[in-house]
């Protein structure tokens, strides 16, 4: 099996653990932002009350 995947080594030749922690912190911070934004999205389409429209043309129904 042919792994085509790099890893980032630092000056020493070993793994760039600081790189990869970064990267998962990145990755972490995206989710959550995406997470959030459609949770707020859920939550406002959940309470989103449509008001009637008014229209003046028409008399008043009694």
């Amino acid at each position: 099996m042919k792994n085509d995947t790099e890893l980032h080594l630092d000056a020493d030749g070993n793994i760039n653990t600081a790189y990869y922690i970064r990267q998962a912190r990145q990755l972490r911070s995206d989710y959550v932002a995406t997470l959030i934004t459609r949770v707020k999205n859920k939550f406002k389409a959940l309470f989103h009350i449509q008001l009637p429209s008014i229209n003046a043309k028409q008399p008043a129904q009694h």
